[in-house]
Parts: structure tokens; C-alpha cells; sequence
């Protein structure tokens, strides 16, 4: 019984808290887009763009979406780090997150055989404190944990796709030719 009660305590305010998150990309000119942000509301005002390079017929104006989603994993590793450290009481002098993948395509897009692929990931954390290793390693393990977009990676998660053409809904799948 104590047990579950110590497990129900709250560590932190927002323990068990779920939030929304909405984005909306729009197609610019070429391969520019924009990207606002809709949820949080606080982050409404922020807008980013995103291009691709030369060698596939963009402006090299941007980071590449591929870019963002892997400095994305990197940001949120380091935020989580950084959050459980003060929680954990560690002090961080500092700490880099470097981030690596290889992709693949394969399959014809004329044929609807396309696959892109990630050939995994590598997220090295560089940890500067003067804390004791096993201290670090735990906040690391929380931090891995606590990272939403490295669960997103590590972990199936369900994705529900919504198509509309000219304001009506698309049936994909149901359409294939």
C-alpha cells in the first residue's frame, strides 16, 4: 500500500500532464516551405522555413526537413538533460548532443515502390560536470527517456494520415492505381 501511494506522489508539477502540439508546413515556391507554429499557442508566433539543396532542385535557402527532424532529436535530448539535471540536482557544466544517420531509397515512384529508409541513428552526448559517472549515466537514462522525439524514434508510434483533395477527403489507399 505505501508502495502505491509513493508511486502516485507527483515529483513535479507537471508529472502525468499531457499536451498537444500542432504544427502546419506550407509549400512556398519550389521546394521552400513554411512551417508555423498552431500549438502551443505561446509558440504561435514563430515560423521557420525549410528548403532543400541543389542537387534536388531547391534554393539551398533552409535547412533540410531532415535537418530539422535531426536536430530535433538533439534539441529535446538536450533540453531533457538539462530539465533532470536541476531535478536530480547534477551540475552540467555544458553538454553537446551530435546526431547522425544514413538514409536509403529504394523502389520506383512510377511504380509506387518507393521506400525511404533510415539505416538507424547515432546520438552522442557529450557531458561536461564533476559529478560522479553513475549520477551522469542515471540523468542520461532519464533524459533518453524523457525525450519525446527519441521515443518517437525508438518506438513504434501510431501515425493517422488525413488526405484531402480540393477540400474533399482523399481515400489513398482505396485509390491506388
Amino acid at each position: 500500500m505505501a508502495d502505491q501511494a509513493q508511486a502516485d506522489e507527483k515529483e513535479y508539477p507537471w508529472q502525468g500532464h499531457e499536451f498537444r502540439f500542432e504544427v502546419v508546413a506550407e509549400t512556398e515556391e519550389g521546394l521552400l516551405k513554411k512551417g508555423s507554429f498552431v500549438e502551443p499557442e505561446h509558440l504561435s508566433q514563430f515560423n521557420v522555413f525549410s528548403d532543400e539543396g541543389a542537387n534536388l532542385g531547391g534554393g539551398n535557402t533552409a535547412p533540410t526537413p531532415i535537418g530539422y527532424f535531426m536536430l530535433g532529436a538533439g534539441f529535446c535530448a538536450l533540453t531533457q538533460l538539462t530539465r533532470y539535471a536541476k531535478m536530480m540536482k547534477i551540475d552540467i557544466k555544458g553538454a553537446k548532443a551530435t546526431v547522425s544517420s544514413r538514409y536509403r531509397t529504394e523502389g520506383s515512384v512510377l511504380r509506387e515502390t518507393i521506400q525511404g529508409t533510415p539505416n538507424g541513428f547515432t546520438i552522442a552526448i557529450d557531458v561536461v560536470s564533476d559529478d560522479p559517472p553513475e549520477r551522469v549515466a542515471a540523468l542520461v537514462r532519464n533524459a533518453e527517456a524523457g525525450c519525446f522525439v527519441m521515443q518517437a524514434i525508438e518506438n513504434p508510434t501510431e501515425v493517422i494520415r488525413e488526405v484531402t483533395l480540393n477540400g474533399a477527403p482523399l481515400d489513398v489507399a482505396a485509390l491506388k492505381g
